[in-house]
């Protein structure tokens, strides 16, 4: 049978609370705060909560030739001639109620369909599997399983184990279960009152604290200095050495090797899962995340998880409400089923599109068109906007005392240069250390430069980028070792980002005894 999906926007309960003033942000009975695309109230204020509640946003766009909804604004005009013609041929089933024959409509279609798909032609089937028309008729329809999709780039060497040890730290985390508070035992005499707070729980707990099958598949692209068999052998003795009961080790299901798409990048190694997982995927109703080795967790993000985070949850939002770029990033958010489809599509109707990796962020990540429907797409974020873009260092002071859950990997370090802490109008324009093949050869979207747009570049831009530029050595910045000390049990955390730090010093020292 074809699986329905669940309007994830909201939870059925939820949805009586939504209120919608002319596009305005409106608070509901959880604190969820909810918008139509278009609206020009701003909502930069701090949340002070350690696991605030999702800042949650309607996202629905006008239907064009472009749009990517699956086509469900056709399905109602569609299952209107199918009756009319099922009325033509068949004069006695006019006795029948109208959503009767609907009903019976519907099943010739989807029957049609099914014949259809089983000669390839599969975006039919997702048009009627994410249609409005399914969702009313399960909307209390929940996810069955959680599926983790990896991504990275592997070399074989150091570098490669580094980024295999990120995955396991990261999966370690994701795979942690949230423990159940103790409930107090009932009183005697009070068992229907126990009932009724049974009953009340039911319906207020949210999915976090229900766990789910999760599973993860890991998929790797091979950089052309290293063989698949060597990075085969390098997983091999990676995976030897995980206790088996570590949890990374057990939720691991697969591992894919694919393709290096240098311009899809991690997008074209989701797409090789969702494929495979597709009918896997549809059947459990299951939300999806994408996540690639770009950074490292610094706690569990059950958050991202419930049926009620929308089409698609995030970390943070990037910009004030009323800002047209504002998104959540692409480094790690999970997908409902239906928006695991319409990005399926959209992906292979975009790709041949797609020239550059800047053209890929702006299809993929800051649009959001295609997570839309009929009915509009739900977008989430665990954390609303800090007052500045969540990689600046100004955002990480507001957002990572809050518990805010990731550090990116080129965010963290700092060079341990006295010349930083000078002040600019008496230092000079370049630091004495500075060189520019190190500039160049450790940030490679700089390589194409000469040596005087290196040094014109770091002057302007690059100096408040925290960008490696010399072979001084670099160390995790002290306001944020500070902070990982505070939230307590983050030795696992910063053990990671040292040995991450001591691997580049070692290719910075590297990188300048070649030139």
């Amino acid at each position: 049978a074809i699986q329905g999906c669940v309007p994830t926007a909201l939870g059925a309960r939820q949805m009586s609370n939504q209120r919608h003033y002319n596009g305005s942000s409106v608070e509901d009975g959880r604190g969820l705060h909810h918008r139509r695309t278009g609206s020009k109230s701003s909502s930069s204020k701090l949340l002070s909560s350690p696991r605030p509640p999702l800042v949650q946003h309607r996202v629905s766009y006008s239907k064009t030739k472009d749009h990517h909804d699956g086509g469900t604004s056709l399905l109602s005009p569609w299952l209107s001639r199918q009756s009319n013609k099922l009325l033509h041929t068949f004069p006695r089933l006019k006795k029948l109620k109208r959503v009767h024959l609907f009903i019976i409509s519907a099943l010739t279609i989807i029957l049609t369909i099914r014949f259809a798909t089983s000669n390839g032609s599969t975006h039919i089937s997702t048009s009627i599997h994410c249609s409005s028309f399914l969702r009313s008729f399960n909307q209390k329809k929940q996810s069955r399983s959680n599926i983790i999709l990896m991504a990275s780039h592997l070399r074989h060497g150091p570098d490669g184990e580094m980024r295999l040890r990120i995955i396991e730290h990261n999966l370690q985390l994701l795979a942690e279960q949230e423990e159940e508070e103790e409930q107090p035992q009932p009183k005697e005499g009070a068992e229907e009152q126990n009932n009724n707070d049974k009953e009340l729980s039911s319906s207020n707990t949210n999915n976090i604290s229900k766990a789910k099958p999760l599973k993860a598949v890991l998929l790797f692209s091979i950089d052309t200095q290293s063989t698949q068999s060597d990075v085969q052998t390098m997983i091999t003795k990676w995976r030897q050495q995980m206790p088996n009961a570590h949890l990374a080790y057990n939720i691991i299901s697969q591992i894919i090797f694919v393709p290096n798409d240098p311009t899809m990048v991690d997008a074209s190694k989701w797409i090789v899962a969702i494929e495979k997982l597709l009918p896997e995927i549809q059947s459990t109703n299951a939300r999806v995340m994408l996540i690639n080795d770009s950074f490292v967790l610094t706690r569990n993000v059950p958050e991202l998880w419930p049926d009620d985070c929308g089409d698609v949850c995030g970390l943070v939002w990037t910009a004030p409400e009323d800002d047209e770029s504002r998104h959540i990033q692409s480094y790690i958010r999970t997908l409902s089923s239906c928006a695991v489809e319409r990005y399926r599509n959209f992906y292979y109707e975009k790709k041949s599109d797609i020239r550059n990796v800047h053209e890929l962020i702006v299809e993929f990540e800051l649009n959001l068109s295609w997570v839309g429907g009929e009915r509009g797409g739900s977008v989430s974020a665990i954390y609303d906007y800090a007052g500045a873009h969540p990689d600046d260092e100004a955002a990480q002071k507001v957002l990572v005392p809050q518990g805010y859950p990731a550090i990116k990997l080129k965010k963290f370090f700092v060079t341990d240069d006295p010349w930083l802490s000078e002040p600019e109008t008496t230092r000079s324009k370049l630091p004495p250390s500075f060189s520019a093949a190190i500039y160049k050869g450790m940030n490679h979207d700089l390589n194409y430069l000469s040596d005087e747009d290196a040094e014109r570049h770091f002057a302007e831009d690059g100096k408040n980028e925290d960008r490696i530029y010399s072979s001084l050595p670099l160390v995790i910045k002290s306001w944020l070792r500070e902070e990982l000390i505070k939230m307590g049990g983050e030795e696992s955390t910063i053990a990671i980002l040292e040995a991450y730090l001591a691997a580049l010093n070692r290719g910075i020292v590297n990188a300048s005894v070649e030139k």
